[in-house]
């Protein structure tokens, strides 16, 4: 075997290897990109359930909301006028 072949076989087989190294980190590439792009996902989903849940929570500790609560479950109700005595310093 010349020196021509040698170079040869051995210029082959680091061809072989690049290529099968290039193959593996575009598999791994496609890999984080998937999980990314699944993290991102769960990241917008958890974003919108915050932001209904902050509505939720507005709404929860209204006013009116809390009246209501006051008048049907506690059957509260405001006092009447002669009921409201007034102090004066």
């Amino acid at each position: 075997m010349n020196v021509q072949s040698g170079l040869s076989v051995f210029l082959i087989f680091l061809l072989i290897g690049v290529v099968v190294n290039y193959v593996y980190y575009q598999n791994e590439t496609r890999k984080l990109f998937a999980e990314t792009q699944g993290v991102e996902k769960q990241k917008l989903e958890l974003n919108a359930e915050w932001a209904r849940l902050q509505i939720e929570k507005s709404t929860l500790v209204s006013n009116n909301r809390i009246e209501q609560v006051a008048r049907e479950e506690l059957n509260m109700k405001l006092p009447e006028d002669e009921q409201v005595m007034v102090i004066v310093r």
